[in-house]
């Protein structure tokens, strides 16, 4: 008898998830074959699931051959339909056909081993559509995902110790792409996997639906991950695409029929009449699959009766459905809620709240159901302000769809004041101009609501409020709003003030601190605002007349002009220092001494040849 020694077993006494990657190193198949049946009846909870974990695992682990089989067999003799579920899946996975276009051919070989094995060919077929399949035998070079684990045995020797064995890293990380069986063996073994199902809905229907369920739980979107791949799952296609008359059923695997595409598949399981009568299995499809060809399916079953479904669930199953992060179940979940009586009396909260867990790709529908089921008159305007500034477009829509069937009273400007920092971008304007008429037009206007508008890190919503300080007649007129402005940090504001002021001709009595902190912003900026720099000499230059007390302050300023290297700030300095001399004769004195680089002959000045 072998010597099962190197199997863990403490590691299966604790119920240790270790236990699988260590029992997937022991090599000694007679002690993993003898080992099958202790394993196997082994019914405590930690040890089940430990199973469940070894065989969701790739099926390469060397010289495995012998503990697969007969935990295959004893499932099968006993009836375990949670275990087989697991061995459908495992074999399904176990066979994966390759495009490639080649033509019969004799001959090849290659250094090391050689052998007939089955590889499709591609037929040309329009684009878009799933090309046919059809099966050659060629000889050919080894293909190591698709070629039996025992070339690992001989590729290092048969007659290999097991310690030598584990010296060759290289031939190790070869062997993960490698399969334990043969092509045929697995063919069959997946054949044989799914007729223990197929008897079942024949001599036991009552425990069809549920055994099948609990494989189509286990198969994951990269089980399906194309067309070829969907229908190299033997079982998945017979449970649920077997009446389809898109394919056929080969001793090779699946193909579609000539003329017809994968993309006609419909639900057309085996067993149809059996799942007519279990609706909740197929509901809870929608939660427990893990591929989207699955819950694809059970969707497109639900809504060919939706009726006898939409009773498998009650309300809040429906309502935790809208929160999958799968659209297509939301959008199922919104439309059999649609049908349900007394949906208002669920509250807003309750509704906010689901928004806000749902992912933001599935929103929509959840935010159409919602838009018919709760009546804007229970919706608050804090809540629907709430809505209106969150940045998923549906339900931006939502809350501002609300939010104009309130009346806004001058107490309620506060509250709608947020909606300046709204983050759906393709809504913001439309709320940006509502909201701009609503202060415009309380009596609860001030001045200060537009900085809202202008001091936003959004540009768009400081364009938005220029184009309103421009046109509102008070805040052209209120003092304290320009002030503020005066200190904006973004250019897009600072630069149109400039000429706003100028415009002004002085009409508004400012600072002069903060008025030489925005000259200077502006002529000292490098990168913008050259079309705004000469009108900023001039207002210095007005200033300085106006003021000249001032000049010991705004000359330096003057000077950042006369000293640009761009030609028409420049020329603006100098015109503006002439006038200074001629229109206040009493600076002459300190417009030499403060730019002593000038040449000063009468009333012209010039800078010297060499500048």
């Amino acid at each position: 008898m072998a010597d099962d020694g190197a199997i863990p077993r403490d590691l299966l006494e604790d119920g240790d998830l270790a236990f699988v990657d260590a029992i997937r190193e022991v090599h000694d198949a007679e002690a993993l074959g003898e080992f099958a049946s202790t394993w196997f009846t082994d019914r405590r909870d930690d040890s089940r699931w430990l199973l469940f974990e070894y065989l969701d695992r790739p099926l390469n682990a060397f010289r495995h051959e012998a503990l697969i089989k007969r935990l295959f067999k004893m499932a099968e003799a006993e009836g375990d339909d949670p275990l087989m579920a697991r061995f459908l899946v495992l074999f399904d996975r176990s066979i994966r056909r390759v495009r490639k276009s080649r033509t019969p051919s004799e001959g090849q070989s290659s250094v090391g081993l050689d052998r007939l094995v089955a590889t499709p060919r591609q037929t040309t077929m329009p684009r878009g559509r799933m090309v046919e399949f059809r099966m050659w035998w060629t000889r050919k070079s080894m293909v190591l995902h698709d070629w039996a684990i025992r070339w690992y045995r001989l590729a290092v020797g048969s007659e290999t110790p097991e310690t030598d064995i584990r010296k060759l890293p290289a031939v190790l990380e070869q062997m993960k792409t490698l399969r334990l069986f043969s092509v045929a063996t697995r063919n069959y073994l997946r054949r044989r996997a799914w007729r223990y199902f197929r008897r079942l809905g024949k001599d036991q229907p009552g425990r069809y639906v549920d055994a099948v369920a609990k494989a189509l739980a286990l198969y994951t979107d990269d089980d399906v991950a194309d067309g070829l791949a969907l229908i190299d799952n033997w079982g998945l296609m017979h449970i649920l695409f077997h009446h389809s008359p898109a394919i056929e059923a080969r001793p090779s695997g699946w193909t579609n029929r000539p003329g017809h595409s994968l993309g006609e598949l419909a639900p057309a399981p085996i067993y149809p009449s059996l799942w007519k009568k279990s609706p909740g299995v197929v509901v809870g499809l929608l939660t427990r699959a893990r591929s989207t060809t699955v819950r694809r399916w059970a969707i497109r079953w639900i809504e060919a009766d939706p009726a006898l479904h939409r009773l498998a669930l009650p309300v809040d199953g429906w309502l935790e459905l809208l929160q999958h992060d799968d659209p297509a179940v939301v959008s199922l979940a919104a439309e059999m809620l649609d049908k349900f009586e007394g949906l208002e009396s669920l509250g807003v909260d309750r509704w906010l709240a689901l928004v806000q867990a749902t992912d933001p790709v599935a929103l929509e529908p959840l935010c159409d159901l919602i838009s018919r089921a709760v009546d804007a008159t229970q919706v608050t305007l804090e809540q629907a302000v709430s809505l209106a500034r969150l940045r998923p477009l549906p339900v931006a829509k939502l809350g501002f769809s609300w939010l104009k069937t309130k009346t806004i009273g001058p107490d309620d400007l506060q509250s709608v004041l947020p909606l300046v920092d709204a983050r759906a971008e393709l809504l913001r304007p439309e709320i940006l101009r509502w909201l701009r008429e609503v202060l415009t037009s309380s009596t609860g206007f001030e001045p200060s609501m537009v900085l809202d508008f202008l001091d936003s890190r959004h540009a768009d919503v400081r364009r938005e409020g220029w184009a309103w300080f421009r046109s509102e007649p008070r805040l052209l007129d209120d003092v304290e709003t320009w002030r503020k402005l005066l200190e904006s940090p973004y250019d897009d504001i600072r630069l149109p003030l400039v000429a706003e002021l100028e415009s002004t001709a002085g009409g508004v009595d400012l600072e002069p601190e903060a008025l030489r902190a925005l000259w200077a912003g502006v002529l000292l900026n490098v990168h913008r605002g050259s079309r705004a720099r000469p009108g900023v000499v001039r207002q210095l230059l007005h200033r300085l007349e106006t003021r000249p007390s001032e000049a010991p302050d705004l000359l330096p300023l003057l000077g950042i002009a006369l000293r640009s290297v761009r030609g028409p700030e420049r020329r603006a300095g100098l015109v503006a220092v002439v006038q200074l001399v001629e229109r206040r004769a009493e600076l002459e004195s300190l417009v030499r001494s403060s730019f002593p680089e000038l040449q000063m002959t009468g009333t012209v000045a010039m800078l010297p040849r060499s500048e």
